[in-house]
């Protein structure tokens, strides 16, 4: 009986200290804060052992929590390391992502460089380009193969691995040069103007007073377009260069490589050139920065095509059969 008087003293003078400790909190906070002081004081002063089993489970859990917690550390490092050593592979990997195959990504959206055909040298696509995709893959005896996409995704889809290198009539800039490593250039893009033998035209200025002929959609009527000068589109490069040899237009303004085609097939006519006016663009193939394994690779390629003129004639080639449809 006095041992349970004294207990009941002890947990009201313990219950009225916490009660003045807490005088800031709720109410509801100062019951259960007194509550739980008086359950662990019946606790500690029990006679029937569960204070010491209750220290026993404490011990048993912690004791668990603690391995469960070395075994998750332990297989989180084990997936870091795995993860850092997948980064490092990819980082200096192979030269391409797949054994074998040269994947080039392009926008096939450009003839006479990259378009979608029925029946093109690599699939469905055909161009200039592809054609020397298909070169380069094969000299090394390997297959080329190509992914459609954004122009303005190519250097991201090169960066991530998506694809080995981008060919994309993608011209050279400083800006570019930030995000990947450019081959040589296999191609330059020009402008020039074709006249009859004997016109006063000699360069760009001199079209200001004359009937100029363009291809719709082609660089050179970007070019005239930009000078200002009024100008007749036609649908096909004969068509334009026809007028001109009827004496219905005075000059055509064409890729130079077009231009020597219809020139060598029409007397009569002969071609201008002004690089003051019409800037020169050069095209080349875009690599990973530091991937120098494919880019030496691909550059010994272009040279060779160069040296033998298969570009060359790749260039007549496909600028004559786009101008022709």
């Amino acid at each position: 009986m006095k041992k349970a008087t004294k207990m009941a003293a002890l947990v009201l003078a313990m219950t009225m200290t916490v009660s003045a400790l807490t005088a800031c909190g709720s109410s509801a906070d100062n019951a259960a804060d007194a509550a739980g002081v008086e359950e662990t004081a019946v606790e500690e002063t029990g006679t029937d052992g569960s204070g010491e089993d209750a220290a026993a489970d404490t011990d048993a859990a912690a004791d668990t929590d603690v391995a469960a917690d070395t075994d998750v550390a332990s297989d989180t490092a084990e997936t870091d390391a795995a993860d850092s050593d997948a980064d490092a592979e990819q980082s200096t990997g192979a030269m391409t992502k797949t054994e074998g195959v040269l994947t080039f990504g392009t926008n096939a959206e450009f003839p006479p460089f990259e378009f979608v055909a029925g029946t093109g040298v690599i699939d469905q696509y055909d161009g200039i380009d592809m054609a020397i995709a298909k070169q380069i893959a094969e000299d090394n005896g390997m297959t080329a193969a190509v992914e459609n996409m954004e122009f303005d995704s190519l250097l991201v889809a090169l960066q991530n691995g998506q694809i080995d290198a981008a060919i994309a009539g993608m011209t050279i800039t400083e800006e570019r040069k930030e995000e990947a490593d450019f081959s040589i250039p296999y191609y330059t893009a020009t402008q020039v103007m074709i006249v009859k033998e004997d016109s006063d035209i000699a360069a760009a200025a001199d079209m200001a007073d004359k009937k100029i002929c363009v291809v719709q959609g082609y660089t050179g009527e970007i070019c005239v377009n930009d000078m200002g000068y009024p100008y007749e589109a036609f649908k096909k490069g004969t068509e334009a260069v026809m007028e001109l040899a009827n004496g219905k237009c005075d000059v055509v303004v064409i890729d130079s490589a077009t231009a020597q085609k219809y020139v060598d097939e029409n007397e009569g006519l002969k071609i201008v050139e002004d690089a003051d006016a019409f800037e020169s663009e050069e095209y080349a193939v875009a690599v990973r920065k530091g991937n120098t394994e494919l880019l030496d690779m691909i550059n010994s390629a272009i040279e060779a095509k160069l040296a033998d003129g298969t570009i060359s004639e790749l260039g007549v080639q496909y600028t004559e059969e786009i101008t022709a449809e």
